[in-house]
C-alpha cells in the first residue's frame, strides 16, 4: 500500500496530514504528487471528490519559500465557494509551515483583500474577476508566481472567464510550473493547455462508480413538447425534499424556471449569465431550504456541496457520460440514498444508450413511488431530521464521496445533551417543539450562534474567527466571544451580523468537515 510518506513529501506536511486523519493517497494524489514534485506541468482530468486539492496543493506548499514576502503561487477558481474551500484545505495542509494563504473573491471589500495580499501572501487563491481587479490596482504582482493552478478550468470556460485567465497567465513568469485541473477537456481548454503549458503530462482519473452506487437511476421516455408537464407530474409524485433540475442551455434554464413558477412551484434558476452576486443569492436560498427546486445549467454540476439534495432530474440529456456522472453525483451525498431521473426524447435514445454503456448500468424506466413494489425508504423530511438531533449519539454513517482533499469521515450533525464532564450546556438551540430557536438579542444587542463542531473535530478559536471574517465577511470588532467546547461552539456576535454569518457559513466546510449554524436560545 502506498503511503503519503512514499510520495516524497517533507515531514511538516506529513505531520499535518496525519493530524487531519489522512491514511493513504487517493489515485490522483498517488499519481500526481511525485510528478509535480519533479517540476513538470500537468493536466489533471478528475472530478470533484477525488482529492485533487491535495494533489496540487501538497507539492505546491513543499517548495514555497517562507522567508520571501512575494506571492509565489496562485490558484484560480471559478466560484467563491470553491475559492473558500481550496483556501481552507491549503491552510490545513500548511499547519506546520510558515506559509500565508490568502483568499480573494467578489462580494466583499476589495481594499481589505488588497491589504491582505500586500501583507506577505505566499499563496493567493482567487476567483478570476477579483484577481483581475487586484492586479489592476497594483495590489497583486505575479512576477514571482512560480506555481500556477487552474482549478475546474471547464467551469471557468462555462462562465466565460477563459480570456481573463489567459491575460493572467501572460503576466506570470515563463519559467512557472502550471497545473490545470478539469473534469472534461473541451477544445478551448485543450487549446489553452497547448498555448500556456510546457510539455504537460496528463493524468486522467476515470469517474468512480461510487458516485452512482447509492443513487437510484431511472429514465422517462417523453416527447419534447411534453417535457414540462411530465416534469411537474414527476415532482408531484416524488415529492423531493430538494431537487436540482438540469438543463442544457441558459435560455432553456430561464424558460423552465419561469414555467415552473407560473405553475405555482417554488424554484430558482442558476446559469452562467447571472452575476456572481445573483448566483450567491440563489445558492444561499437553496442551501437554506428556502427554495426546494434549483433549475440549473452544468455550471452547478461541480463544486456544489449540499447534503440534502434528494433528487437530480436531467430535464435535458447531458452531452456525455462524464457530465451525467457529475450531475447525478449532486444527490446521494454523505451516505444517503438519492434518486436521478433522466428525460429521454426520441432523438436522445442513442446518446442515452451510450451513457448506459459508459457507466455500465442498465437504467430502468421510472415508476411513480406508489407503483413501486420495492423501493428504498424516502429521505427524511427536514422536521424529521430535527427531531433526531436529540437522540443518543450513534456511530457516524459510512461516507461515500469524501470531501474535497480529505479522507476524514463526516460526523453525525447532532447536538449533545451534555458535555463529557457531565455539565449541561447553558444554551439550547431548539425549543420544546423541536423548531429552530429564533435569534435572541441580549441587552448589548448581541446574538449567540451555535456551531455543531468543536475541539473533537480539530476546530480551534482561530479557525472560527477566520471563517467569520474571511468566509462571512464579519468585521473583527463585531465578534465578542468564541467559546469552543468539545463537540460544539458558541459565538457571540453583533446582532446585525448574525444573519449574515448564518447565510454565508451554514453548510460550508471548516477543517474539511461540514458545519451547521443555528441561533442559540439563551
Amino acid at each position: 500500500m502506498t503511503t503519503f510518506r512514499d510520495l516524497g513529501l517533507k515531514e511538516d506536511i506529513l505531520t499535518a496530514l496525519d493530524e487531519l486523519g489522512y491514511e493513504e493517497p487517493s489515485p490522483i494524489q498517488e499519481q500526481a504528487i511525485p510528478e509535480l514534485l519533479g517540476g513538470v506541468d500537468m493536466i489533471g482530468q478528475a472530478q470533484t471528490g477525488t482529492g485533487k486539492t491535495a494533489a496540487f496543493g501538497l507539492p505546491l506548499l513543499q517548495y514555497l519559500d517562507p522567508s520571501s514576502d512575494e506571492t509565489q503561487a496562485i490558484v484560480l477558481t471559478p466560484t467563491r465557494e470553491l475559492c473558500i474551500q481550496v483556501t481552507q484545505a491549503l491552510r490545513s495542509y500548511a499547519e506546520h509551515l510558515d506559509i500565508n494563504v490568502v483568499a480573494v473573491f467578489g462580494g466583499t471589500s476589495v481594499r481589505d483583500q488588497a491589504a491582505r495580499v500586500r501583507s506577505n501572501a505566499h499563496v493567493v487563491v482567487a476567483t478570476v474577476g477579483r484577481m483581475k481587479d487586484l492586479i489592476s490596482r497594483g495590489a497583486l504582482v505575479l512576477t514571482s508566481a512560480r506555481y500556477v493552478v487552474l482549478d475546474e478550468a471547464d467551469e471557468m470556460l462555462d462562465l466565460g472567464f477563459i480570456e481573463d485567465v489567459e491575460r493572467i497567465l501572460r503576466m506570470c513568469p515563463n519559467g512557472r510550473q502550471t497545473m490545470l485541473f478539469s473534469a472534461t477537456m473541451p477544445p478551448p481548454i485543450a487549446r489553452l493547455a497547448e498555448t500556456y503549458m510546457y510539455d504537460p503530462i496528463t493524468i486522467s482519473i476515470t469517474p468512480k462508480k461510487l458516485t452512482v452506487d447509492k443513487i437510484e437511476q431511472a429514465y422517462i421516455d417523453v416527447g419534447a413538447k411534453d417535457k414540462t408537464d411530465r416534469l411537474i407530474e414527476v415532482l408531484k409524485a416524488e415529492e423531493p425534499e430538494q431537487a436540482i433540475v438540469f438543463c442544457r442551455t441558459k435560455i432553456g434554464t430561464a424558460r423552465l424556471d419561469r414555467a415552473l413558477r407560473d405553475r405555482g412551484l417554488r424554484s430558482k434558476a442558476l446559469h452562467g449569465d447571472m452575476s456572481q452576486g445573483q448566483r450567491d443569492g440563489v445558492m444561499i436560498s437553496f442551501k437554506e431550504h428556502k427554495s426546494p427546486l434549483l433549475v440549473a445549467t452544468d455550471v452547478a454540476a461541480r463544486g456544489l456541496d449540499i447534503d440534502h439534495v434528494t433528487h437530480v432530474i436531467n430535464y435535458d440529456l447531458p452531452n456525455n457520460s462524464e457530465i451525467y456522472v457529475h450531475r447525478i453525483g449532486r444527490t446521494g451525498r454523505v451516505g444517503r440514498t438519492g434518486r436521478a431521473i433522466t428525460f429521454v426524447t426520441p432523438k436522445d435514445r442513442e446518446d442515452f444508450a451510450r451513457i448506459e454503456r459508459d457507466i455500465k448500468i442498465d437504467i430502468g424506466e421510472w415508476e411513480a413511488p406508489e407503483d413501486r413494489l420495492e423501493h428504498a425508504p424516502r429521505p427524511k423530511r427536514r422536521h424529521e431530521r430535527r427531531s433526531r438531533r436529540r437522540e443518543v449519539e450513534e456511530a457516524p454513517p459510512e461516507v461515500e464521496e469524501q470531501p474535497e482533499g480529505t479522507d476524514v469521515e463526516e460526523e453525525i450533525d447532532e447536538i449533545p445533551e451534555r458535555e463529557p464532564d457531565g455539565a449541561a450546556p447553558d444554551e439550547e438551540v431548539f425549543d420544546r417543539d423541536g423548531e429552530p430557536a429564533e435569534p435572541a438579542t441580549n441587552e448589548d444587542g448581541h446574538v449567540k450562534l451555535f456551531i455543531n463542531r468543536g475541539s473533537r473535530s480539530g476546530v480551534e478559536e482561530e479557525d472560527i474567527r477566520w471563517a467569520l471574517t474571511e468566509g462571512a465577511v464579519i468585521p473583527e470588532d463585531a465578534i465578542h466571544d468564541i467559546r469552543v467546547l468539545e463537540r460544539f461552539t458558541f459565538v457571540d456576535l453583533d446582532g446585525e451580523h448574525a444573519a449574515q454569518a448564518l447565510d454565508r457559513l451554514d453548510g460550508t466546510k471548516l477543517k474539511g468537515k461540514q458545519i451547521r449554524l443555528e441561533y442559540a436560545k439563551g
